[in-house]
C-alpha cells in the first residue's frame, strides 16, 4: 500500500524534467500540469480533498506567493542600485579576484553568492552575479559544473540564512511560526552545508564524479559539451 502511494508522486519528476526536455512544454507549462497532477492525486486518486478545499488551497498559495514576492521585489530594486553604482564590481576588483588561485576564486563565488542570499531572492542575486564572474571562472580555468553545483548549494544555503533568507519567511507563512522559533533550528543544517561546501571545494571529484562517470566517454562528453556551448576546462 505505502508503494503504491508512493508510486503516484513520482509522476512530478517525469511532468517536470520529461516535459521540458521533451520540448513538450515550456517550465511555466510544466508548472501548470503539475498543479493540475496535484489535484488529480488529492482529488481523484487519494481522495484527501475535496472540491470545497480547492478555494482555501489557492487562497493560501496566494497569500505565500504574495508575501515572498513583496521580498523579491524589494531585492530586485536593491540589487538594480548595487547593479547600476557598480557595487560587485568594485568590491572584485578591490580584492584583486583577477590574480587569484582557483581555490580562491571558488571561496569568493562561494562566499559572494551566500551572502547576497541572505538578503536578497536567489534569482536576482544569480542575475547579478553570474555575469561579473563568467569571464573570472573562464580565465581560470575552472570547470563550469563545479562552480554550478557551488552555487547552487550557496543560494540554497543562504536562503534559508536568518536575518533575511527567502527560505526563512516561506517557513514562517506556510507553518504560521513567529520569526525566532524558525531560525532556531537553522544552525546546524548551515554548518553542515557550509562545511560540505568548503569539502567540494578541496574535492571537486565529489560534485564532478557522476558528471565523469556517466561521460566516461572522451567523444561523448565533447559532444555534450559542444551542445551547450562548453569548452574543456580544468577543475584546479
Amino acid at each position: 500500500m505505502a508503494l503504491y502511494k508512493a508510486l503516484w508522486p513520482l509522476g512530478f519528476p517525469f511532468i517536470i524534467v520529461g516535459g521540458i526536455f521533451g520540448g513538450i512544454f515550456s517550465p511555466t507549462e510544466a508548472a501548470a500540469v503539475s498543479v493540475a497532477y496535484a489535484i488529480f492525486l488529492e482529488g481523484v486518486v487519494f481522495k484527501t480533498m475535496k472540491l470545497k478545499d480547492l478555494y482555501a488551497t489557492a487562497k493560501s498559495t496566494g497569500l505565500v506567493t504574495g508575501v515572498v514576492f513583496i521580498l523579491v521585489g524589494a531585492g530586485a530594486g536593491f540589487a538594480w542600485v548595487l547593479s547600476f553604482a557598480q557595487v560587485p564590481q568594485e568590491i572584485l576588483d578591490a580584492i584583486g579576484i583577477t590574480s587569484m588561485s582557483s581555490y580562491q576564486v571558488l571561496f569568493v563565488i562561494s562566499i559572494a553568492f551566500f551572502v547576497g542570499c541572505m538578503f536578497v531572492d536567489p534569482i536576482v542575486v544569480i542575475l547579478v552575479l553570474v555575469p561579473i564572474f563568467a569571464p573570472v571562472v573562464n580565465s581560470v580555468g575552472l570547470d563550469p559544473v563545479l562552480v554550478g553545483t557551488l552555487i547552487t548549494l550557496q543560494v540554497a544555503i543562504g536562503s534559508a540564512t536568518p536575518p533575511f533568507g527567502c527560505d526563512i519567511f516561506t517557513a514562517i507563512a506556510v507553518f504560521k511560526r513567529p520569526y525566532i522559533e524558525v531560525i532556531k533550528g537553522t544552525p546546524p543544517f548551515i554548518v553542515i552545508l557550509l562545511s560540505v561546501s568548503v569539502a567540494l571545494i578541496f574535492v571537486p571529484e565529489i560534485a564532478l564524479f557522476l558528471r565523469d562517470l556517466a561521460f566516461r566517454d572522451a567523444t561523448a562528453f565533447e559532444l555534450i559539451q559542444n551542445m551547450f556551448g562548453l569548452t574543456p576546462q580544468a577543475t584546479n
